[in-house]
């Protein structure tokens, strides 16, 4: 009998993977098979819908989070069952029993409670249902086709003059799909006839829509409201994308980034990269969990370590390197490989980026036979993670092979294979990265807490960069148990480094945070100060707190969350003056966005809570949420013309600073060699930029705006600590790692 293949929703925390293990368990003998979203750095909407459209039946099994005020269960997990119900899935919700059923309760949903403790009390509950769901979906099984070979299109007409580049834009998007052997269908045809829009609609896959035309979304909304899956994309700007619907269900718009909900482009060649790529991601083949063990597995590697690994091979060994990087993803393991999983760009020099690739990793596993020492790329990528591992900032965990023995001695601990048989040789190594990357988390506080710790050694929840002394001292005050940072032979501690504590109201374990000091102002300092301090600490989460210029309705010591960085100096000079490019912006954490816009609402007196110093305990700063400017300049006038296209291409910018560019840059940079890391940034307004404010100051050769500046850095550096520290302490949205790394 073939398993009945259902999507199953669920949480990607460790201390949910026993919950998710037991329920597999109870579907695999039921005859189900999982098909699952591996966890990953970015949403992508237009493959889950795929994924629930091409199952027969939804399940989830839904545990508790406290932090999730409204919900209390992860708001990805109420969009998946929110799309269940649009494509009309038979549904089996697994609940516990803290959570609030209200959600959950849309017809023909079947709705489960347990109790983690003990969940074996609805073993008979849950075997009588599954016999009752494994009729009804099996039932849907027949004739059910995985790919239909067709994607609607509703894109503007290439006629049509009001929308420059439309035609171009609609042979790409042509291109890209006949590309991947799909059939178009135009859905604009059909615009006045919603009997043959919806047949039409039926018949595809999906459909790619343009967001910014008012005829395809239109048709977006009424696809939306069929369940087809869209791959939705718009031109960045000022106009946003109506009606919001558009962008999502609420608790997709609350879990995620603005930049996930929709694909943004601004130039016509990143129209085209992003359209090609969203295209291609559409036709991969989902992960699905057809036996016992491969569930196990993939539960298993939940909530686990993500340290980064480089598998280095001769081509002798390429078949075991295909066999890794075929097990690596469904382990959640994130790997770069010369051949089966390669991140270097196209015309990348391939020496420089492959010593990058080393250091990037936490994880060296070379595979070593006979062949291994003579390749001068496997002797040089040795020869720099030995170095790496001298200096603690590595693990080099050997393979060894028939014919390791022909080659110099190898010092580390490390997985022999030469009597595991061959079929069995790639999970005997995962199994082995496995512990490795269980014992990289859930440590326990190390007992001596007051003694130095040295950079490269250990990890941090998170990590502040500071510019200011201001800044760093206002941070600095409000952390607990400071411990000073040594230098190691590679990292030197010039970012006046030290780790702090922070309580936490919703864990007994305190949030481990590393404070570092930017060496200048500007975009260059931060993107040193952030690599080094992620080379340094490992932190899972970077924040940049300081001060910045205000703009618009704001006042001074109030404080700015920014949910996205602009990076304003990119763009082109053309004949009319200086034209500001988007491609370098970057979103923040949407998560971090998301407490810090509720913080005032759940804790009026989050300000007063903390120990200030005597002439700033009477503040009283509101938290706002928006766009932030950044870039190498100190802007007075935002009315200079320069500036002035800047606002004319951002109006949601409503402040101004340097260093948060700098630091996205170096995320992003992170991110491509598969690093997991957030980011956000949090500043107090210590000035308000607006024309005629650099007039003369009272002291010689000093404006009124620097004048201004200078007397209020104390108090904005305060309140944006404040913000940051409060947000670590009453809602951060990730649980604190168990403690320092000794």
């Amino acid at each position: 009998m073939s398993r009945v293949p259902v999507y199953f929703s669920h949480s990607y925390r460790r201390e949910d993977r026993d919950v998710n293990e037991y329920f597999w368990r109870a579907f695999y003998d039921a005859d189900f098979s999982f098909t699952v979203d591996p966890g990953s750095t970015a949403l992508d909407t237009t493959k889950l819908e795929l994924m629930m459209a091409r199952s027969v039946g939804f399940v989830a099994v839904v545990t508790f989070r406290q932090e999730e005020e409204r919900y209390q269960c992860s708001p990805f997990i109420l969009y998946e069952y929110g799309l269940a119900v649009q494509v009309h899935q038979p549904r089996l919700v697994l609940r516990d029993k803290r959570v609030t059923p209200r959600h959950f309760r849309a017809a023909e949903t079947t709705e489960l409670e347990f109790d983690v403790a003990a969940l074996e009390r609805c073993a008979d509950d849950l075997h009588r249902e599954l016999k009752r769901f494994h009729v009804v979906t099996s039932g849907r099984m027949a004739g059910r086709r995985f790919r239909q070979g067709r994607v609607g299109i509703a894109l503007a007409a290439d006629t049509d003059t009001s929308r420059p580049g439309a035609g171009s834009r609609r042979a790409v998007v042509e291109r890209a799909l006949d590309s991947e052997g799909d059939e178009t269908i135009d859905l604009t045809v059909a615009i006045d006839d919603p009997w043959r829009l919806a047949e039409d609609a039926d018949r595809c896959d999906y459909a790619v829509v343009d967001l910014n035309d008012d005829q395809a979304s239109r048709i977006a909304d009424f696809l939306l409201g069929r369940g087809i899956p869209l791959l939705k994309f718009a031109r960045r700007g000022p106009i946003p994308v109506q009606p919001e619907r558009l962008l999502g269900s609420a608790p997709l718009r609350r879990g995620a980034a603005v930049d996930e909900l929709v694909t943004y482009w601004d130039s016509p060649e990143e129209f085209e990269a992003r359209i090609r790529q969203q295209i291609s991601l559409a036709t991969r083949v989902r992960t699905e969990l057809t036996n016992l063990s491969e569930g196990h597995r993939y539960f298993r590697s939940l909530g686990r370590g993500t340290l980064p690994v480089f598998v280095s091979n001769a081509s002798s060994a390429d078949a075991l390197a295909r066999e890794l990087s075929e097990a690596l993803p469904l382990e959640n393991i994130p790997f770069f490989h010369y051949r089966y999983h390669n991140q270097i760009g196209l015309g990348q020099r391939w020496t420089d980026q492959l010593d990058r690739m080393v250091k990037a990793s936490k994880i060296f596993l070379p595979l070593i036979d006979g062949s291994y020492w003579t390749r001068e790329y496997c002797r040089r990528e040795y020869e720099t993670a030995d170095r790496l591992a001298e200096a603690g900032l590595i693990t080099v965990v050997p393979v060894l092979l028939d014919g390791h023995e022909t080659g110099p001695e190898v010092p580390f601990q490390g997985v022999d294979l030469r009597a595991v048989p061959p079929q069995d040789r790639a999970q005997h190594v995962v199994g082995h990265l496995d512990d490795l990357l269980a014992a990289s988390v859930g440590r326990s506080v190390i007992a001596d807490d007051t003694g130095p710790v040295v950079a490269g050694k250990a990890s941090v929840d998170l990590a502040i960069i500071t510019v200011l002394k201001e800044e760093y001292e206002a941070v600095l005050r409000l952390l607990r148990r400071v411990r000073p940072v040594i230098g190691s032979a590679t990292l030197d501690n010039q970012h006046a480094w030290v780790i702090g504590q922070v309580d936490s109201l919703q864990s007994q374990v305190p949030y481990t945070v590393a404070l570092a000091m930017s060496p200048r102002p500007g975009t260059n300092g931060a993107v040193i100060a952030t690599k080094n301090t992620l080379q340094a600490f490992d932190p899972y989460c970077i924040l940049v707190v300081g001060i910045a210029g205000g703009l618009g309705d704001l006042e001074l010591g109030d404080v700015v969350v920014a949910d996205r960085i602009c990076a304003y100096e990119y763009g082109k000079v053309d004949d009319g003056g200086f034209q500001p490019r988007a491609d370098l912006d970057s979103p923040t954490d949407a998560a971090l966005t998301s407490a810090a816009s509720t913080l005032s609402a759940r804790h009026p007196d989050w300000y007063r809570q903390l120990d200030q110093p005597t002439d700033l305990k009477k503040m009283s700063p509101k938290i706002v949420i928006g766009n932030v400017a950044s870039g190498d300049k100190v802007v007075d006038n935002p009315a200079e013309s320069f500036f002035a296209s800047v606002m004319s291409s951002r109006p949601r910018v409503i402040a101004v600073e340097m260093e948060g560019a700098g630091a996205a840059a170096a995320i992003q940079d992170a991110r491509e060699m598969q690093r997991g890391v957030s980011f956000g940034m949090i500043r107090g307004i210590s000035d308000l930029p607006h024309p005629g404010s650099s007039r003369p100051g009272r002291r010689p050769g000093v404006s009124a705006k620097t004048e201004t500046r200078d007397s209020w850095k104390n108090a904005a550096s305060a309140t944006a600590a404040a913000v940051a520290v409060q947000l670590i302490r009453l809602s951060w949205p990730r649980p604190p790692r168990a403690g320092i790394q000794p």
